[in-house]
């Protein structure tokens, strides 16, 4: 069992956007007064109401090791497949430059 909040914070958000049928999924380092993460379902854009702001460039980071980034230079491309309650979270990771939006798209199963 994971007992690392962030890890399992970005495994369930992975997960709720799957099972939600998420188009593509948005995380931002910095973002203001929106939402540092977001996803679209049906062309209509969702705040993700959790984690707070302060965890998010924690939880970007964690995407960034599921993908496989370690330190290779921008722009980043990995993929995230991992086994998560009983299904296989698959999702396509881009990140343009180190304080740009990490932008995940599910991959067809």
């Amino acid at each position: 069992m994971n007992d690392d909040p962030i890890k399992r914070c970005t495994q369930l958000m992975l997960f709720q956007a799957q099972e939600d049928r998420a188009t593509e999924l948005v995380l931002r380092h910095s973002c203001g007064s929106g939402a540092p993460i977001r996803y679209k379902i049906a062309e209509v854009w969702y705040d993700w109401k959790s984690p707070s702001r302060e965890h998010a460039p924690a939880i970007i980071g964690e995407i960034g090791r599921l993908a496989g980034f370690a330190k290779r230079p921008f722009p980043k491309e990995g993929l995230i497949d991992i086994p998560y309650s009983g299904v296989r979270l698959l999702w396509l990771v881009r990140m343009a430059s180190a304080d740009g939006e990490c932008i995940l798209t599910p991959v067809e199963q």
